[in-house]
């Protein structure tokens, strides 16, 4: 395993494209560790929307996080998108009239591909070892009512957050929770799913994102910290964040 931190292709970079937010992105905070989906955020104007990608608008994202993010993904990292039902289903484009202002890119991982990605970043990268594994472990047994409390939690997939961003004139409308809150309830409710948990993560000195994430019942004070995620940022560690989802399907 090499020393050097992931590549972009491999571990992008998840974190809010500012060091603040709005204060009003969220004005009902969750307890971290609460076991519902559904998030607890004002409602969107009438004239924002929350939109599949399809093939017209799919390069829209691709600007947001042009814009937005320090890193420069590859055209299969938009490509794949469209060709992949999962991906499809795991991304959304947020929309202030015509204009795409915010998108969300998640990727579904396998439970062997989850672990294995962990278990590599313990051994390389984090402070402390096996703190990773420990710190969800801990967490979803925890988890009360919860895909994650269930006995095959072992077996179910994971929804790893790759890109979040939201172009700044629009952060106090509640989008960015928004994009989020589809996603988890998506995972709640779609069978062809099944993930337990949802994780991402995000630049230690970032504290408008990690506070979001605290606000949407994600585990963050006590998330492990991964050493040298990020190649172009100083401090380059990352906080690794996460919480589990609900079952809503019978």
């Amino acid at each position: 395993m090499p020393d050097s931190p992931p590549s972009p292709e491999s571990r992008p970079f998840l974190s809010w494209p500012s060091p603040t937010l709005h204060p009003s992105i969220d004005t009902q905070p969750r307890e971290a560790g609460s076991s519902s989906t559904a998030l607890h955020i004002t409602r969107l104007p009438p004239n924002v929307s929350i939109r599949a990608p399809t093939k017209a608008n799919v390069h829209l994202l691709k600007r947001i996080n042009s814009l937005l993010l320090p890193v420069s993904y590859p055209e299969n990292f938009y490509r794949e998108i469209l060709q992949n039902p999962e991906s499809e289903a795991l991304t959304r484009l947020a929309f202030y009239d015509e204009e795409c202002v915010g998108g969300i890119r998640c990727r579904l991982e396998t439970a062997a591909e989850y672990q294995a990605g962990l278990e590599k970043l313990d051994t390389t990268s984090v402070y402390g070892g096996s703190k990773i594994l420990k710190a969800v472990s801990d967490y979803k047994a925890s988890s009360s009512g919860s895909c994650s409390g269930s006995d095959s939690s072992r077996s179910k997939k994971k929804i790893y957050i790759m890109t979040l961003a939201v172009l700044s004139p629009y952060r106090s409308l509640s989008i960015g929770s928004h994009l989020l809150d589809y996603i988890l309830s998506t995972a709640a409710k779609e069978p062809t799913i099944e993930a337990d948990l949802a994780y991402a993560h995000v630049w230690v000195s970032n504290d408008g994102a990690l506070e979001f994430y605290r606000k949407q019942g994600f585990e963050v004070d006590s998330g492990p910290i991964v050493r040298n995620y990020y190649r172009r940022l100083e401090p380059r560690d990352a906080r690794l964040v996460f919480r589990g989802i609900t079952c809503t399907r019978s």
